[in-house]
């Protein structure tokens, strides 16, 4: 660790509010375009690297840094993305687990033609490249793979499609039809 380094750490664990904002200020856009290499949603990214900073200054005393500060910071918003992407599966697999078990539901119909059609909207109203990512996955039940090579973008950016898709699909369709069993 470069002596700079370790006076900055040093500061840090004083509390000195100016080098703290010196520091956010000199890293913060970077990292969030950093993050946003792997996330795709620069709100997302934002709130990470946000993250990382109040977490940086609540465990001040407590941070053991012995690279870079520049290494430790692109580091821990690397493994933030990560682990952000890994709970996406997880969340993904519940929406799906919801879906099958509300479609087996007697009282829910999928075959009125007005709610197909509401259906079908909702899934036009998304932008091109989504919508089409959205109809790979879940009307031709491609894999995420599939659709990458397919596409030709990466599997993440099909991830992050998908999960803005159904964020939009849910909001419009709760809406229009106030159902909250899709997606």
């Amino acid at each position: 660790m470069k002596i700079e380094d370790k006076l900055l750490l040093r500061e840090i664990q004083k509390r000195n509010e100016a080098v703290f904002e010196a520091l956010f200020h000199d890293y913060y856009s970077g990292l969030v375009k950093f993050a946003e290499g792997f996330v795709f949603d620069s709100e997302v990214c934002e709130d990470i690297v946000q993250n990382i900073f109040v977490y940086i200054w609540e465990q001040a005393e407590y941070l053991n840094i012995t690279s870079s500060f520049k290494s430790y910071l692109y580091q821990a918003v690397k493994n933030r993305c990560l682990n952000y992407l890994r709970n996406l599966k997880i969340v993904d697999k519940h929406h799906l687990l919801y879906i099958e078990a509300s479609i087996n539901d007697s009282n829910v119909n999928l075959e009125n033609p007005e709610l197909i059609q509401k259906i079908e909207m909702a899934i036009e109203s998304l932008p091109p490249k989504m919508s089409e990512i959205f109809r790979l996955k879940y009307l031709e039940e491609k894999t995420i793979r599939e659709i990458s090579s397919q596409l030709e973008i990466t599997e993440n950016t099909i991830k992050t499609q998908l999960l803005r898709a159904k964020d939009k699909l849910r909001v419009g369709l709760r809406e229009s039809l106030d159902i909250n069993f899709l997606l």
